[in-house]
């Protein structure tokens, strides 16, 4: 009989072989395409870190962000001549999992209603990596391609199983064997082929379209596209700017296709959640999930933007005064610009378990390792999102921060069947991406977007650090920040 079982277990094992171990990725060069963020005077302070006004690696952003604006100063004289225009905004995408598809329905129908807001750069963390590929893209543009790339990403969350996502271990004590609970593999092709469906998937009518969004992303010139993820060995927190990234590559299909991998490689490493995903290594190096250490992250980014739109008005002025012209801008730092954070999924931590009356909690019965790293990471997480959030305005004291956040769903009744609520179709616990689930979140977003106005305006502080000015919701809308 133990021979037997040891036959069963081995054979087990092996089976898992096809995908144990880490998913490699090739881009060349990789580790010099991660910038580090630095950390604000504050955080510099409690580390015992110099403080310094604005880092290298921020000043090197901010020459970035300013570079292509700067350039068509040079090349646009009515654009020269023009006053800087409003200051535009920096959209934060959390992470989330299948939560992603409220983020994807609320974007869909903030664009489809000409609500998105005027975003110059956009940040990403896990899913909300995945989903600021497709608004760097232009999915909020209002004609026939935004209204393309808007579809590609509602298919990319609207998987008809999970195994279109994960390949997810149906026995869970294998991880200690598989290095996770699930592999990426078809999240890497579902990746590529919502990315570049013109080489990944040319059967469908976006294929057979030519639709390839590296050549958008690489040359928009309009919006940044930055990616947030942990380099494994350091534990320190990176981004990858998905233009430089993708810049050295051609329209060529072999460009193309080597893009296509850089840009997965980067895109699926920040949302590689340890020990849950299985580990991904690109260039020979491992990263993790951004969402370890920052939900979101912003810290210097919007002073970098600051930064960068005081080098275009220096440029512009310099210009000008070389043609005998009077600069009408001033000289002086703009104003942080107004920053949009969307939080895919909840910020109130739900139970684990809703046992019936006079039954105990699964976690209240069940001891095992693997049961209770499960939940004290959900513990973790939750507290993580919350204090990423709440960290913005201690970076940010004043200025517009609005937010909105997964909250309410429970009880939400989704428009295609009105006798279902969003709440119990998350039961099963196990399950890490749930197809009837995210429908019904996605149908959240859009109704968020339209039931009223979505955006928090997050507690100011007053200036004597002693007080917070909290609005209501609804108290001052943003329209005036809109396209």
């Amino acid at each position: 009989m133990r021979r037997m079982m040891a036959i069963v277990l081995l054979g087990l094992a092996l089976g898992s072989c096809a995908w144990r171990g880490a998913l490699k990725m090739d881009c060349a060069d990789f580790a010099a395409r991660v910038h580090p963020i630095e950390y604000t005077p504050l955080e510099r302070q409690i580390r015992g870190l110099d403080l310094e006004t604005l880092p290298p690696s921020d000043r090197a952003l901010a020459a970035r962000l300013a570079a292509r604006e700067i350039a068509r100063l040079r090349t646009d004289e009515n654009y020269l001549r023009a006053q800087s225009g409003p200051r535009r905004a920096v959209l934060l995408l959390s992470g989330g999992g299948q939560w992603g598809a409220f983020g994807v329905g609320l974007m869909n129908k903030l664009a489809e209603e000409r609500l998105f807001p005027d975003v110059a750069v956009v940040t990403g963390v896990s899913t909300g990596a995945l989903q600021s590929l497709f608004v760097g893209a232009g999915l909020d543009r209002p004609d026939a391609e935004g209204a393309a790339i808007r579809k590609a990403l509602e298919n990319a969350y609207s998987p008809v199983r999970e195994s279109d996502i994960v390949d997810r271990e149906s026995m869970q004590f294998l991880a200690a064997l598989d290095g996770a609970l699930a592999n990426l593999k078809p999240l890497k092709r579902r990746f590529e082929e919502r990315i570049c469906p013109r080489l990944y998937d040319p059967k469908s009518p976006e294929g057979r379209a030519g639709i390839c969004l590296i050549a958008r992303l690489r040359d928009n010139p309009d919006r940044k596209v930055l990616l947030g993820m942990i380099e494994a060995n350091s534990g320190d927190f990176g981004y990858v700017d998905v233009q430089e990234l993708l810049a050295p590559y051609g329209d060529s299909d072999a460009d193309l296709g080597k893009a296509t991998q850089c840009l997965a490689g980067a895109a699926i490493a920040s949302a590689a959640v340890p020990v849950f995903y299985q580990q991904v290594r690109v260039d020979g190096k491992t990263y993790y999930d951004g969402g370890v250490r920052q939900s979101v992250f912003l810290s210097s980014v919007v002073e970098a933007r600051r930064q960068a739109a005081l080098l275009v008005r220096q440029e512009r002025r310099r210009l000008l005064q070389e043609r005998g012209l009077q600069p009408a801008d001033t000289l002086a730092a703009p104003e942080p610009p107004p920053v949009y954070v969307i939080r895919n999924g909840p910020t109130a931590l739900q139970p684990d378990d809703n046992p019936p009356p006079g039954a105990r909690a699964r976690i209240d019965r069940n001891a095992d390792a693997l049961n209770a790293a499960q939940r004290s990471e959900a513990i973790m997480v939750n507290q993580l999102e919350v204090g990423s959030i709440a960290a913005l305005r201690l970076n940010q004291p004043g200025g517009a921060i609005w937010f909105v956040s997964a909250d309410g769903y429970q009880n939400y009744t989704p428009t295609y069947d009105l006798h279902v609520r969003c709440g119990p179709l998350k039961t099963p616990r196990e399950a890490m991406f749930i197809p009837a689930f995210m429908r019904c979140m996605m149908d959240y977003g859009r109704n968020r977007a339209t039931g009223g106005e979505p955006w928090i305006d997050l507690c100011h502080y007053d200036g004597t650090e002693t007080r917070t000015i909290c609005k209501r919701p609804g108290d001052a809308a943003p329209a005036r920040l809109m396209r």
